[in-house]
């Protein structure tokens, strides 16, 4: 019997026997498509602002089982599948990273899982299916009855289901209301896109767009002051809109943190903890009035300590293309110049010839520039680089791997002295000519 490596993660910060299975929740099953080490997002809006998670190992034949602490029902981020789990779930599932429609879920706590299902992606423009919806140039009125008709199969959809708690069908009719807003929202520019609209024209049609859907807009966010609907993924991305439409003395006080927050720790993600950064946790912080988002700042901040200048480098193990793995700290007595990127990252290919070119000029034995890739699929980028040709020593690993190094988004670029030590985890990309500046200083 294969060994299944068990990851357990503690959402009351406290150990709970599985035995006691109300304050427990269970998973287990395959998961294709997937790396063999991998994160479950934790959506409760508090653990989204710091991209808190449940890690999740796969054993020789992608299948795992975990349990871990669970106070109140809450939404996960599994691949592109979400998932609604209470404390006493106990379910058995299968995802197809590459198919979140050919998931299963049986056991305890299956019934919302499965619903879950066929939920449209917010990023997608929800109910426009990603410009699907707009095929054969429809007309805004059509588009208005093919959005509607949307609406009424999902609320029909969710009233069939019996064996979900009544909290659960608030949040989800909550959902079909702000994805029919987001679909309207979404309009102009998925419509620019396929009308090949000029620059010229694009602001007129935007305008004429948001002043017919305007009233349709009103009617699906009326209910968008009321701070649980942080929970959906749709909602949050919204909710500024919400407030815009709403006034901010119609919305829960928790919204208006939540949304100064996000916003923050944005930043930092993207910036590190720079004066600038700094500087805006204070103006910030003056203003947030619950307790909790003070709390998030607090935590997120703290994060951040051991990668400022100076400090070690954390261990990362990264592999070639030969699937030799290689650590980081071999690279030491070596100036190291990092991008860590993805093929499926426009940003990254943007900046990778300003990349190339100083690895050109720069690269040594004793400076080292380093491109690590994050794709879960290696053959992808086995084939990029079959066709990019590259200065720069070519990596990949798991993005797990990066987990100390709080990365949130890609690209990233990391400056490492001699001794293995951090120059700067969050410099500037190196199409900003500071970049070039500051990799001369330690040359």
């Amino acid at each position: 019997m294969h060994k299944i490596r068990i990851a357990i993660f503690c959402l009351a910060l406290s150990f709970v026997s599985c035995k006691e299975d109300a304050k427990t929740v269970r998973l287990h099953g395959e998961l294709k498509n997937f790396a063999s080490e991998l994160s479950m997002g934790i959506e409760t809006p508090q653990a989204y602002i710091l991209r808190e998670n449940i890690q999740i190992n796969l054993d020789d034949q992608n299948k795992f089982d975990i349990i871990f602490n669970l106070d109140a029902p809450a939404y996960f981020r599994l691949g592109r599948n979400t998932l609604y789990l209470s404390p006493g779930d106990d379910i058995g599932l299968f995802c197809d990273l590459n198919d979140p429609m050919a998931a299963t879920f049986t056991g305890r706590g299956a019934e919302a899982c499965l619903y879950l299902r066929s939920k449209p992606f917010p990023k997608g423009g929800s109910y426009l299916s990603g410009g699907q919806l707009l095929k054969g140039d429809p007309s805004l009125e059509e588009v208005k009855i093919k959005i509607e008709e949307k609406v009424k199969s999902a609320l029909a959809s969710l009233n069939s289901l019996d064996g979900v708690s009544d909290r659960f069908k608030k949040l989800e009719r909550g959902r079909i209301m702000f994805d029919a807003a987001n679909s309207y929202l979404s309009y102009p520019g998925y419509a620019a896109y396929f009308k090949k609209l000029s620059k010229e024209e694009l602001p007129a049609f935007t305008q004429k767009a948001e002043k017919y859907f305007k009233a349709d807009v009103e009617k699906y966010i009326q209910s968008g002051g009321d701070a649980d609907y942080l929970n959906l993924d749709t909602y949050r991305g919204i909710c500024g809109e919400c407030v815009e439409h709403l006034g901010e003395e119609n919305v829960d006080r928790a919204i208006l943190d939540f949304i100064k927050t996000n916003e923050l720790i944005y930043h930092l993600s993207n910036k590190g903890p720079v004066a600038e950064v700094l500087s805006e946790r204070v103006e910030i912080e003056s203003k947030i009035e619950q307790v909790e988002y003070k709390e998030v700042i607090s935590k997120a901040f703290k994060n951040y300590d051991d990668l400022q200048p100076g400090k070690a480098a954390p261990r990362l193990t990264i592999c070639n293309k030969e699937g030799k793995e290689i650590l980081l700290s071999d690279f030491k007595g070596k100036l190291v110049v990092i991008d860590v990127w993805a093929t499926w990252c426009g940003p990254c290919k943007a900046e990778s010839p300003y990349f190339e070119q100083l690895a050109k000029k720069y690269g040594n034995e004793t400076v080292k520039f380093l491109s690590i890739s994050i794709d879960s699929d290696k053959n992808l980028w086995d084939k990029y680089l079959s066709k990019h040709t590259k200065t720069s020593e070519q990596f990949i690993c798991n993005r797990t791997e990066f987990k100390e190094y709080e990365l949130q988004s890609v690209p990233r670029f990391m400056l490492i002295d001699k001794q293995g030590n951090f120059i700067d985890a969050f410099a500037t990309r190196p199409s900003d000519p500071a970049f070039e500046v500051l990799l001369q200083k330690y040359i």
